[in-house]
């Protein structure tokens, strides 16, 4: 379907979910900035994404730093560069915004839109929950998660309504994802895109459309290396969820530790440096948790009907039932590939010691306290 544009000096605020292509929006978003504003769009801030000023604007606490709780500062120094450039569109990014409460929401689109002076659009993507699960899962393996895939899904899936993946889904203010979100904002405000394989280029195609884009330029910039945040195989997601039972479970390491060392470390290192064997094999729910899957999928595609919001691309493709494993459940490997193991251990060690990508210069002070994004 065509997409108008929001109109100029709208806020387009991209609130999630995660693991459905933020990194690919807000990699090329970061590194084009000059050339959007050209075409009349702001992506403000200096980091790649907007966690630091959506979190205060939600109420989301940025669990990793040694203070987790969000500084009214992050959000006014994004807010005088949006009122610097208020004749333009603005695009702002951070995934997580949807597991705020319907407080939350509407704080942030109230601070947006300046309490109804600037127009506010809000975008969530969707994909299929076979798929995105499982996803989420290995997602969360980089924040410290202990619990096996098999755990996991039996408890973020006990009741299909309210599936506990990724926060977004939650009914603690009585809201569900949709009616929270078009109370904050009026389902006439609301663009849900959905995800299709058959269907590669939507996601940016969209987002240059509602911004008034030339087309293609999104997609001029790809990410690379760990910035294009691939999915773990099934052999790197054992390693890092072994490491984290250890690391998080026995030796109780903090968030901030475990954040160096494992996700920039290992994670990040094993993202950027290696493409996996088909050996390794690709993560995938467990054959009793499919039906489970449609469910949840039929139940947000029967929510976002109900809601009255613009829709790009087919609903159906929530509940559509992929391919199970054929392992149940997902079993660690007996050995790792030499190369696998050695960029592990690189990773690690130079998080510890400070030296940076290049390998020839190490940092000065400690490795890396800070979050990226604004």
């Amino acid at each position: 379907m065509t997409v108008e544009p929001v109109p100029a000096g709208a806020r387009l605020l991209h609130i999630g979910l995660p693991k459905t292509g933020s990194t690919a929006l807000q990699y090329a978003a970061s590194r084009l900035k000059k050339r959007l504003r050209k075409e009349g769009v702001i992506y403000p801030g200096r980091g790649e994404n907007h966690h630091k000023a959506t979190s205060w604007l939600a109420g989301l606490k940025v669990g990793y730093l040694p203070d987790p709780t969000p500084q009214e500062q992050w959000w006014t120094n994004l807010e005088r560069e949006l009122d610097r450039h208020e004749s333009r569109r603005a695009l702002i990014s951070f995934e997580m915004i949807c597991t705020t409460n319907l407080d939350g929401a509407r704080r942030t689109v109230d601070a947006l839109g300046d309490r109804g002076r600037v127009p506010v659009h809000v975008t969530l993507v969707l994909r299929n929950f076979g798929t995105f699960v499982p996803s989420y899962w290995q997602e969360s393996l980089k924040r410290g998660n202990t619990e096996s895939l098999d755990t996991y899904l039996r408890r973020v899936l006990k009741d299909p309504a309210s599936v506990e993946a990724s926060g977004a889904f939650h009914r603690r203010d009585g809201y569900g994802l949709l009616e929270r979100w078009s109370a904050a904002v009026g389902p006439e405000n609301i663009t849900v895109i959905v995800l299709d394989k058959a269907h590669p280029t939507r996601l940016l195609d969209t987002f240059e459309s509602m911004l008034g884009l030339p087309d293609g330029l999104l997609r001029s910039e790809p990410p690379v290396g760990a910035g294009a945040n691939r999915g773990m195989s099934a052999a790197e997601a054992a390693l890092v969820h072994r490491l984290n039972e250890q690391i998080i479970g026995k030796w109780h390491a903090s968030p901030l530790e475990h954040r160096n060392l494992v996700h920039n470390g290992v994670v990040k290192r094993l993202l950027a440096s290696r493409e996996p064997a088909e050996s390794e094999g690709k993560l995938r729910i467990p054959g009793w948790a499919a039906e489970s899957c449609v469910e949840a999928g039929r139940i947000l595609a029967d929510s976002v009907r109900s809601a009255g919001v613009r829709v790009v691309g087919d609903l159906t493709e929530l509940e559509r039932q992929v391919p199970a494993a054929e392992e149940e459940p997902l079993t660690d490997p007996d050995v790792v590939p030499l190369d696998f193991a050695v960029q592990a251990l690189l990773g690690m060690f130079a998080r510890s010691t400070g030296w940076t990508a290049d390998h020839t210069k190490p940092l000065v002070g400690r490795p890396e306290t800070q979050q990226t994004g604004q």
